[in-house]
């Protein structure tokens, strides 16, 4: 298997597990952000520039962006943010975050040195491309999605009022 690979799938999987297995909820978005970092890495591995960047945009930028604000909402007044921050997990996975992008740089340095530009089809993860293949061959599929999430938002206004 392909070192890359392996390196970028245990470290989803284990921030994953760090995720849910936090006690500090900050730390717990540390070890969400890790995932979606080391997610990104292998859809740039796949040759999928595209969702790479909508990875990070979207989910490591807003969605997570999201998560800390609400983080800091609910934190009680009683809350000390320099004992937070003194945990060692936050130190552990930032050293381990950190040492994933340098082992990235230098994997798609030495890949690029090595074997030069990887030769795919015309238009190969253009958004165009992207578009008429979600509405040509997975119309229902995106519509499905589509309607999930206005549902969904829906339910958030709803059980976000206090009365109707």
């Amino acid at each position: 298997m392909d070192l890359y690979f392996i390196t970028f799938a245990v470290m989803a999987v284990g921030a994953g597990i760090f995720t849910i297995s936090a006690r500090e909820a900050l730390a717990s978005a540390l070890g969400l952000l890790t995932v979606f970092v080391a997610c990104a890495a292998l859809y740039l591995h796949l040759h999928a520039p595209l969702i790479a960047i909508f990875q990070i945009s979207i989910y490591a930028g807003a969605i997570l962006v999201l998560v800390v604000f609400v983080i800091m909402l609910l934190m009680s007044p009683d809350d000390r943010l320099e004992v937070i921050q003194e945990n060692m997990s936050y130190r552990i996975m930032g050293v381990f975050l950190v040492a994933a992008m340098i082992g990235l740089v230098v994997k798609a340095l030495k890949d690029v040195k090595e074997h030069g530009a990887v030769s795919l089809p015309d238009g190969f993860g253009s958004p165009g491309q992207i578009g008429e293949f979600f509405f040509r061959d997975y119309l229902l599929h995106f519509e499905v999605a589509s309607v999930l999430l206005l549902v969904a938002l829906i339910a958030a206004i709803y059980l976000g009022k206090k009365k109707l």
